[in-house]
């Protein structure tokens, strides 16, 4: 694989395929010199390639995943923040328990272990 110059010896501007082709390989010559895979066995290289390409992949598709999600619900309290709405604040402030309240809904049918323990102490006939 021939490399690519890194003078331009015709003196125009390189179209936007070979400025990203350059760009690229200057970033995979930048990561085989800082982690030594210059080094590597030709099967290390490919090893290592692989773990990278795919950890790089599932970085960058979770980031596209929930990044719309994380920034509205950031938006979202912020705005309840700034504009102090007390039913907004209300709204905030039952997402959190506030003392060892039952973390069970009322009317939902969902109990907690503590109440599921006390009603069965409690049914239990002398």
């Amino acid at each position: 694989m021939s490399l690519p110059s890194p003078i331009n010896t015709n003196m125009s501007k390189p179209s936007t395929i070979e400025a990203f082709a350059r760009w690229a390989w200057l970033k995979k010559y930048r990561i085989e010199v800082t982690y030594g895979v210059y080094v590597f066995t030709p099967v290390e290289k490919a090893v290592f390639w692989t773990i990278f390409c795919f950890l790089f992949t599932v970085i960058s598709f979770a980031a596209v995943v929930y990044t719309q999600r994380n920034v509205l619900l950031l938006l979202r309290y912020a705005s309840l923040y700034v504009s102090r709405d007390t039913a907004a604040t209300n709204v905030v402030s039952n997402l959190f328990p506030k003392s060892n309240a039952a973390l069970s809904m009322p009317g939902s049918g969902i109990t907690s272990l503590a109440e599921t323990m006390g009603a069965a102490a409690n049914s239990q006939v002398p």
